[in-house]
Parts: C-alpha cells; structure tokens; sequence
C-alpha cells in the first residue's frame, strides 16, 4: 500500500497559489493532500528576507518570491516539513498488515532558506567560507541566462548570507531525516525494510556564476544516494560509479522480487549494492534551458572520468576531465588529444537520443583557436 507525503513532485505549497502534480490514483494516501502537497510553510519576517539594504526592486524574483533566506522566528514544531515527518512517523508506529510504500518529502532544502535562528547559529556569518570559483568561469561554456543572479547576489553583499543559509535549510533537512530514521529504528519495520534517501538535483552557490541549480554542470546534477537493503548492504560502504535517479524505480522493483515493466529507461543498482566496485556505463541527463533569450536543449553524459555536454541549437560541446579537473573550470573539448574520448560519450548520448546529430565546425558565438581553446566571441566579464 503506498503512502506519500510532503514534496515528492515539483508542487508548490501554501502560502503561495498550491499547485500539485500528485497522481491521487497512485496512493492509497497522500498527506496533507493530493491537490495540497504540502503543509503552509511559515515565512521569515519581511525586514529579513527583504532588508532595506539591498536593491529590492532588481531583487531576482521580486518581492512575494520564494527566492528569500533568513532566519524564522518560530521552533521547529511549526515548520512545514516537521509536520511531514510527524505524519511519517506516526505510520511507522502503526501495525500494518501488507507490506507498504511510505514517501517522505521534505521541503528544505529547496529555497525560501529559512528554518529557525538555532539552524543559522551554527554558521557565524563570520566564519562562512565562500567556493572556490573561476573568474570568466563561463568563457568557454554554455551561457546559461543566470549571471545576473549571481552578480545582483554579489553586488548586494549577499553571497555570504546565502551560502548560510542554505547551510542552515541542509541541517533542518538533517534534522528532519535524523527525526524520521529514529522513528524507523524503533518501530517494528528496522530489520525488514529498504531505505533509500536522495535527492532531486545539486546546488550552485556561486559556481559558474550561478546561484541555484537549472544547468547541466556537476553542481546540479549531482545529488546524494544512499540506500541500505536489509541482508544486501554494508554499513559504510560507498559506490563511485554513475548512476541515474531513473534506476531507482528499477532497483526497488528488483529488491521486492516482482518483475520489472518493459518501459523503464533505469537499470537495476542491485549489483552495486552486492558489490560496490562494480562497473556501471555513463548516465545521461538533459535539460530544456529557458533564463535563455530562447529555450536551448542540452544533454549530458557523465562517465568515470569525463563530463561531456552537447547543446545542439548552439552547436557546442563541453569536455570535463574530472581527474585533472574536478571544478569543470576548462572545457577541453575540442583539444585534438580529446576527440576519440569526445566520440565515445558522443555515442553515449546517440544510443538513447537516435535522432541526434552534430554539424561539425565552431559552435555559433564561439570561436576555437588552433590549440583547441573555445571562447565565447562576445563574452563580457562582471
């Protein structure tokens, strides 16, 4: 019997205009609601998310955004997500005479940041260590249509201020997830059941002058994974190799011992849970950029070693050697050295996307030099 509650889809929540894309004939029950996904969140005071200080009226978003941080100044028991959890909770204490599907989702910490003062204690502003970042990062990159986010954040002397915020949504969301495993570990379903915690995408918090997520970079598109199988996993043990959220559908199905339906595009992570070492074949992600002039499609493949992306509409590609160049600061791409090692991801890509052609040349609005260097003919520094 699957129950869900709280952001498990990309649903909006009281106080904004609800809007839920939860599939009612899905669950047995949803909480609060199928068509209300999530509990009222409790919003930070007006004078902190929107400070005299700053250029609100440049303010990505606007006012009456969701694009706020700050702390609230209320405990945790009137935070959306620990009504979530307790709802949880309260299922794992109940009898259940079937096995059952329980999905927990946590709001934080997706942004507005703002979770109570103790959270944000525990990062003195003083002490907040800002990423190692690039200058001109996007010179030889994908121009993703949100550097004016980044440098409003820079020139309203809120870099700081974000990056702890978001440190302080990440410890709530600990928190929360401690909550709901000490619950587990004292219920009667410990030692029968399959835990999976993830998330849906990664965080810039200044990398390639972006704030936020919306690229196809490592910092987006990398989340944490972990899973513990009852009888199939090892405590501490940890897997390096690529993966897709789409093999968790796969996974699960396999771990229940049913059969898996023939449109799935994941694979099963059963073999790396046995054996963590074992080798698994590149991932895809793509992604439809809109903060663009136009909307541009991107793809990418992330192997071992390399991240690549194709973004056909511009013609460019992007080559990330991650073993030399973990910061995906230097596309390299199109260094002759490079093009078998282009070539193999580039069929990568074309064995799921048949379709997908390359015209060959320097992409529009980028120039390559005779060592293989790419730079955007028109680029501006900030």
């Amino acid at each position: 019997k699957p129950r869900g509650a709280g952001k498990l889809y990309h649903s909006q929540a009281p106080p904004w205009a609800p809007t839920s894309q939860v599939e009612p004939a899905n669950w047995d029950f949803y909480y609060p609601s199928s068509y209300i996904s999530h509990p009222y969140q409790i919003r930070a005071p007006n004078d902190v998310i929107y400070p005299p200080e700053v250029d609100n009226t440049t303010r990505p978003g606007g006012e009456g955004g969701w694009w706020t941080w700050g702390p609230v100044t209320v405990q945790d028991e009137k935070m959306a997500d620990y009504h979530v959890v307790d709802w949880a909770r309260y299922q794992l204490s109940q009898d259940h005479d079937r096995p059952f599907f329980l999905g927990v989702g946590t709001w934080k910490p997706h942004d507005p940041w703002e979770v109570p003062q103790k959270y944000f204690d525990l990062y003195p502003l003083e002490d907040i260590v800002l990423p190692e970042v690039k200058a001109d990062d996007l010179e030889d990159a994908f121009d993703h249509g949100r550097r004016w986010i980044h440098q409003w954040v820079v020139e309203n002397q809120q870099w700081e201020k974000v990056v702890q915020s978001y440190a302080a949504s990440i410890t709530f969301a600990d928190a929360m997830l401690g909550r709901l495993l000490e619950a587990l570990e004292n219920s009667a379903y410990a030692e029968n059941t399959i835990l999976v915690v993830w998330s849906d995408h990664g965080m810039h918090m200044g990398e390639k002058e972006n704030i936020e997520k919306f690229t196809l970079w490592e910092r987006s598109t990398r989340v944490p994974l972990l899973m513990s199988v009852p009888g199939v996993t090892q405590a501490g043990t940890t897997s390096g190799q690529p993966v897709s959220l789409m093999d968790l559908y796969p996974t699960l199905v396999d771990l229940a011992g049913y059969e898996r339906p023939a449109h799935l595009d994941g694979r099963s992570l059963v073999p790396q849970l046995t054996e963590p070492n074992a080798t698994t074949p590149p991932v895809v992600t793509s992604y439809q950029f809109t903060w663009t002039e136009e909307p541009v499609v991107g793809h990418a493949v992330r192997s071992q070693r390399y991240r690549y992306i194709y973004y056909p509409e511009v013609n460019l590609e992007e080559l990330y050697d991650h073993d030399l160049d973990p910061h995906e600061w230097d596309n390299v791409a199109y260094k002759r050295t490079n093009q078998e090692i282009v070539q193999d991801h580039r069929q990568e890509l074309q064995a799921l996307l048949p379709d997908l052609t390359w015209e060959g040349g320097a992409p529009d609005g980028y120039a390559v030099d005779g060592e293989g260097n790419v730079r955007k003919t028109d680029f501006v520094s900030y």
